[in-house]
């Protein structure tokens, strides 16, 4: 009988490991970024300043935030260290955005990027970490040309 005691006590302790495994990893999950649902609408030429903070609120100063365009992509702005990282910084939005962080301590971030291309239409990703705890929104942009602006 003892044979058949064994596989009942392998499946518990699987299942032990599982519900450890399960409760550590929601444990690590101590915020999530909220960004807005609905795109932005910018114009060409204007400004787009997207928003985001985190959930609960939490003072955010120092955490690393990110902005990139898709994953693993260069960062569009990096604050790390209390300060933005412009060595870390994708080449064509050097000098064409600001970091709003005077609300930073609640959580609340915003980027804006000046005199907006249509080749920044499309998607954003704020992304802020803390220690190994880390999360992310998707906003997008949508940006816009007067036909004026079209034909020249």
């Amino acid at each position: 009988m003892e044979p058949a005691a064994a596989p009942r006590s392998c499946a518990r302790g699987s299942l032990l490991f599982l519900a450890l495994l399960c409760g550590s990893a929601l444990l690590s999950a101590q915020f999530t970024v909220v960004g807005p649902a609905d795109p932005l609408l910018a114009m060409l030429g204007e400004n787009a300043t997207f928003r985001c903070h985190l959930s609960p609120e939490k003072n955010a100063e120092a955490m690393e935030v990110r902005w990139l365009r898709t994953r693993f992509s260069p960062a569009v702005l990096v604050y790390k260290g209390g300060r933005e990282r412009t060595e870390e910084q994708v080449e064509e939005y050097r000098g064409r955005t600001t970091f709003a962080s005077e609300d930073i301590q609640k959580g609340s971030v915003a980027l804006t990027v000046h005199n907006v291309t249509a080749h920044d239409n499309g998607v954003y990703r704020c992304y802020f970490q803390e220690g190994r705890s880390y999360a992310e929104a998707v906003l997008r942009l949508l940006v816009a040309a007067r036909t004026k602006d079209l034909l020249g």
